[in-house]
């Protein structure tokens, strides 16, 4: 299967990307789970990965920083990263909010912080802090006994500590309450002002919202490409791939 349709000045290689993925295939034992996945994304903007659950998504943003088995090339801010270790790929200014947050719940919000600081660099707790009040509050408190909301923000707040070129964010909103969906696309439009931001996202409300552009996968392909209000227009193209109409607004 080919992309089904590129809208506008879209596609690999693009010239001045920060993230340029081409001719990405990810394993998981003998799943073939992504299969030629290519795609750029520009500084200063926010990237939209969608599709139905299962076709790639994630897995694309862990290969990205190492965390599957993968091949082809990946090459951030002009460099190869394919080979390098996920530390080292962290260490060059990108930042992983993982999906479902992963928090140490046994852990307090200062001892979560804490553990994402990188080593020779100034934490920036004011921005933290000034982002996320309430964590300020529930520093002493025991990560697992807060919301998923408050785990959210503790998640994202771990990613925010040092400044990144890029941030890699998978489902920020998945699971929270409509209003604290609209919290935290507020917060995250402030993020990305500032920060380039790769995202997965199920809330079409929310992609519409933050996305410059946005790629759709299905079946482990990149089937459309493109900026976000020509791609979310496409209401019969997203009515077939994602199961719902573009002008869907969930939360």
């Amino acid at each position: 299967m080919t992309a089904e349709r590129v809208y506008g000045d879209a596609g690999p290689g693009l010239g001045g990307s920060i993230l340029s993925v081409r001719d990405l295939h990810a394993y998981v034992g003998q799943s073939h789970i992504l299969q030629g996945v290519s795609f750029a994304t520009r500084p200063a903007q926010v990237t939209a990965i969608l599709g139905r659950n299962g076709v790639g998504k994630t897995s694309t943003l862990r290969s990205v920083l190492g965390l599957m088995n993968h091949t082809g090339v990946i090459e951030f801010d002009g460099r190869q990263i394919s080979s390098l270790e996920t530390h080292e790929i962290i260490r060059l200014g990108l930042a992983y909010v993982p999906e479902d947050r992963d928090v140490f719940h046994g852990l307090t919000v200062a001892e979560n912080l804490r553990l994402a600081e990188r080593r020779g660099l100034a934490p920036d707790y004011d921005r933290v802090f000034e982002l996320f009040p309430e964590l300020r509050n529930r520093r002493g408190q025991r990560a697992g006994t807060m919301s998923g909301g408050q785990q959210q923000m503790l998640s994202l707040a771990r990613a925010l500590l040092h400044d990144n070129r890029l941030m890699l964010v998978d489902e920020p909103t998945k699971g929270l309450a409509p209003r604290l969906v609209s919290e935290f696309v507020a917060t995250l439009e402030q993020i990305t002002a500032h920060t380039s931001v790769l995202l997965v996202e199920q809330n079409l409300a929310v992609a519409r919202r933050l996305a410059d552009h946005v790629i759709v996968l299905s079946e482990g392909r990149v089937v459309l490409d493109g900026a976000a209000e020509d791609v979310l227009a496409d209401d019969s193209s997203i009515r077939r791939l994602l199961g719902v109409a573009a002008d869907h607004e969930e939360g």
